[in-house]
């Protein structure tokens, strides 16, 4: 023993280097008092304990968002790390820098993960569950046929209802190799069309059960054309297969029991029926009497109503003139013709008339139209004639202008185009001339622009 004193610092700094210096640990044990993560630092905090110790776990926030599975309480984990020591408060803790599952926590883990996923593509959902008749007459028993359940669920249809066909399919139930065999012998079922299957298998562990967590085996149920109805295990005992089934029942017996009403059952639920339809047909008769006893009651009042107005009706034709004398019938008919005909007389020289009148104003109308469009043209025609003769040439050469060319017959608009000694031709209004050239003038030069204006 030391001979003097240490300060509590000192104290709990030499106890953390001794932690330090252990280095790491694995260790085993059960999740309790789970805290976290931490809404400020993201870290968690529990006790790991076993049957007889208990001790502080730290898992730091960069780990803990590593980890695939929730870490909760009554968890098995293995935990990989070292001891430390916090030098404020001196608590010794297990600083984890890896977790993993352990044991049966494991599995249900895995189980609990694959479950959230078929859930989330709603293999689930009520909705798509195929319905379960009420009295299944066909069944599938799909189990093992080694063991004591077939016999069970046998007996118990047997003894509710003997009218129950069994056709029992035979599969593995426990063991790796088992979901293959069962997805086999729910097919087999399915395609004798039975009313429902049976998929049952008596108690077991959480580990013997896991034959019916398997992820094709729920897909199968839940692709089958028939209702699956599932009896695994015991009361607590719920699979994947029991989740995708169209019903689960605690037991191999209550499953069984689910789809095969008893006899009694039966005989009360047709006595009901029979009672309902009795009801329902006194019902009828009495209202269809009820209707009866009116129609009767109306009968007479409704007759004599309608024989008082065929009545009235052969009164009124008796006392017309047509039914006192018929032939007046043909005498109105003769004298509406007549009329007809002095009309039709009346109204031919009227209409002919009108349209030999219509005629005759049309057609001065048409002619005098005819004149003014013929007036109008002679016009116009007068007009451009008018205009064409005072741009005609022959009319400016009337007025004592010539039209000068050279021999070859072009015209002579400049006196730089002849040269002295070149005969020439003189186009006048009447007749033309021919001339020597005996002299060339040259053209006198422009002004400059504004030259005659005063300064």
């Amino acid at each position: 023993m030391p001979s003097d004193p240490i300060s509590v610092a000192r104290a709990v700094e030499v106890a953390k280097a001794t932690l330090n210096g252990m280095g790491t640990f694995r260790v085993m044990g059960e999740v309790s008092g789970f805290r976290g993560p931490n809404a400020r630092s993201g870290h968690c905090y529990f006790d790991l304990k076993d049957e007889e110790a208990s001790m502080s776990v730290i898992v730091w926030r960069s780990t803990f968002s590593r980890l695939d599975f929730e870490l909760k309480d009554g968890l098995e984990v293995e935990l990989t790390g070292s001891f430390d020591v916090y030098v404020r408060s001196g608590r010794m803790s297990f600083i984890a820098s890896n977790v993993e599952v352990t044991g049966e926590g494991a599995l249900r883990q895995r189980v609990a993960a694959l479950a959230k996923k078929l859930a989330a593509e709603g293999l689930m959902d009520e909705a798509i569950k195929r319905k379960v008749p009420a009295f299944c007459e066909h069944v599938c028993v799909v189990t093992s046929l080694s063991g004591s359940v077939k016999d069970d669920v046998v007996r118990t249809l047997a003894r509710r209802n003997r009218l129950v066909e069994i056709v029992l399919c035979s599969c593995s139930v426990q063991g790796a190799d088992a979901p293959p065999t069962i997805i086999h012998a729910l097919k087999a079922a399915e395609a004798t069309s039975p009313d429902a299957i049976l998929l049952v298998r008596g108690g077991g562990s959480y580990e013997d059960l896991m034959a019916f967590n398997d992820e094709q085996l729920a897909r199968t149920i839940a692709a089958l054309s028939v209702p699956v109805v599932t009896g695994i295990g015991h009361e607590p005992d719920v699979t994947i297969a029991d989740l995708v089934a169209s019903r689960r029942q605690s037991t191999p017996t209550a499953a069984a029991e689910s789809i095969a009403p008893s006899m009694s059952q039966l005989a009360e639920a047709l006595a009901e029926r029979s009672k309902r339809l009795q009801a329902v047909l006194a019902r009828r008769v009495e209202t269809a009497s009820e209707a009866l006893s009116g129609l009767s009651a109306r009968l007479p009042l409704s007759l004599s109503h309608c024989l008082a107005q065929r009545r009235e009706r052969l009164r009124t034709l008796a006392s017309s003139r047509v039914m006192r004398d018929p032939s007046l019938l043909v005498f109105d008919r003769a004298r509406d013709l007549e009329r007809a005909e002095e009309r039709i007389a009346d109204a031919l020289p009227r209409g002919l008339s009108r349209q030999a009148e219509l005629v005759e104003r049309l057609s001065a109308r048409a002619g005098l139209g005819m004149r003014r469009v013929l007036e109008r043209a002679a016009s116009a025609l007068s007009s451009r004639g008018t205009h064409l003769e005072a741009l005609s040439p022959l009319k400016v050469l009337g007025r004592g202008y010539a039209i000068v060319k050279d021999a070859t017959g072009h015209v002579v608009s400049s006196a730089a185009m002849i040269s002295s000694g070149e005969r020439i031709v003189a186009v006048l209004g009447e007749g033309s001339l021919e001339a020597e050239v005996t002299h060339v003038s040259a053209p006198p030069e422009a002004p400059a622009p504004f030259e005659d204006i005063p300064a």
